[in-house]
Order: C-alpha cells, then structure tokens, then sequence
C-alpha cells in the first residue's frame, strides 16, 4: 500500500491549494466576463512583479505569445485562442517588434488597464483574506519555500 511521507503531503497540499485558488479565482473572473487563463494574460502584460515568470526571466520588452504559452504551461495553439478573444474583447492589442517586425509583441489595451486596475482592490483584499494568520516572516518563508520547489521541479523537467 501506499505510506505516508512528508515530500508526497507537501506536494499533494500544494496541488489541493492550487485547485482550491483556481476554482476561486474562476468566480472571481468571471464576474468581469472573464476566464481564468485570460486573466492570468491580462496580468502577465500588466507585469504583474507578483507573477514567479518575472522573478525568474529579465523581461523588458511587451510579450510574444510563445512567453505567454510557457509561462501558463499550455500550447502556442492554446494561447492563440485566449489571445483572439482578449483582442475581439479589446483588452489587449498588438504591436510589431522593432527588431523583427513579423513578430507581433501583446500589450494591455487602455481598456485592459482601466479593467486590471478595477479588479485589483477585490484581488489584493482576497488575497490578504486567504493568507490571514500567517505573519510576514511566515509569508517571506513560504515564497522562498514555493521558489525553491518550483526551481527543483523546472531543473527535475530540464533532466
């Protein structure tokens, strides 16, 4: 049978709470007509210092799709589609790349940085709500822990 071991509680708490943040993150997207992928872009072009993708690449330049689709661990093709209807939805728009102008970097709309700025007080004080209890040190660990195990899993997957 299976036994208990502490690495598989961790990991397995750590998947719980994902899905957890998820199913409560889709509630409160879609409360702005969004799905939770089309906001996780809308906060990837608003450089979100928050977002692990930014504590990890330098990154100065507006985002190409094939960024965005490795940073959300899905296809290009997925993102693509996200990216259609975040462009019929007018959230975001596209500019040429100044070096390779094939290359078409994604920028937030004024329409998606009037929408992100809208949605941040609810976000910052659910945010604060999920992580009540925890003092700041507590909370400075647990980033530090989050970075040190995704770190582990991104050079376990370069193996």
């Amino acid at each position: 049978m299976i036994e208990k071991k502490i690495e598989t509680s961790i990991l397995l708490g750590i998947y719980e709470t994902a899905v957890l943040l998820i199913k409560k993150n889709i509630e409160f997207v879609a409360k702005q007509g969004l799905t939770n992928q089309q906001f996780v872009i809308l906060i990837h072009l608003a450089k979100d210092p928050n977002l692990p993708f930014f504590t990890r690449e330098q990154h100065h330049k507006p985002m190409l799709a094939l960024e965005l689709a490795d940073s959300l661990g899905v296809t290009r093709a997925n993102v693509t589609n996200l990216i259609k209807v975040l462009l019929e939805k007018k959230l975001i728009k596209q500019v040429e790349d100044k070096i390779d102008r094939r290359k078409k970097r994604l920028t937030l709309s004024k329409r998606g940085e009037e929408l992100i700025k809208k949605m941040q007080p609810e976000r910052l004080a659910s945010n604060k709500d999920m992580l009540k209890g925890l003092t700041k040190s507590e909370k400075e660990h647990f980033v530090k822990y989050l970075e040190k195990v995704t770190k582990n899993i991104l050079n376990h997957k370069n193996k």
